[in-house]
């Protein structure tokens, strides 16, 4: 499923100078310079805590997590800061959990393609689905600023849980 959000579409300028503000902090605090590869290692609404943007951002991921999987029972996320040069973005790979999505902060010009259907990344674009699919992301125009996403799994079952730190509720 695919949810657009006027938060973002409304604010993109603000989301992506606070994207670079939480990329400089992630990256001052750990070793690991790519903020996607240490995904599990901090949660980026914890970095951007503080930030009323980043904080509506939450609240509107949760709603959208919430009509995407309506059983009831608690969920946790983890979320990160996928900021790549062209020659950086993702190739195929997939996510072991229940439930995978991003966000789309500032796209450029890509696709991000799955086995079986493709996803043209827009501004405000929220996508959400199962985890276990292979997908990688296609560059189609070159670009000279960071593409800014955010990646988010989400997971009710406990196997997660074991040395994550970047885990957060889903608020009901």
């Amino acid at each position: 499923m695919i949810y657009k959000s006027q938060l973002i579409i409304n604010n993109q300028k603000a989301f992506i100078e606070q994207c670079y503000i939480a990329s400089n902090k992630i990256k001052d605090k750990f070793t690991q310079k790519d903020t996607t590869w240490i995904y599990n290692e901090y949660n980026i609404f914890s970095v951007t805590a503080g930030c009323p943007l980043f904080y509506s951002l939450f609240f509107e991921l949760q709603k959208v997590i919430k009509e995407y999987y309506l059983k009831p029972g608690p969920l946790w996320m983890q979320a990160w800061l996928n900021f790549h040069k062209q020659d950086e973005v993702l190739d195929w790979h997939d996510h072991e959990w229940p439930f995978h999505g991003y966000i789309s902060i500032d796209p450029k010009n890509t696709s991000t393609i799955f086995k079986t259907f493709e996803v043209t990344n827009e501004i405000g674009n929220i996508y959400i689905g199962p985890g276990n699919l292979k997908h990688k992301v296609v560059v189609h125009e070159k670009f000279e600023t960071p593409r800014i996403t955010i990646g988010f799994d989400v997971t009710n079952e406990i196997k997660y849980f074991k040395n994550m730190f970047s885990l957060i509720p889903i608020i009901n």
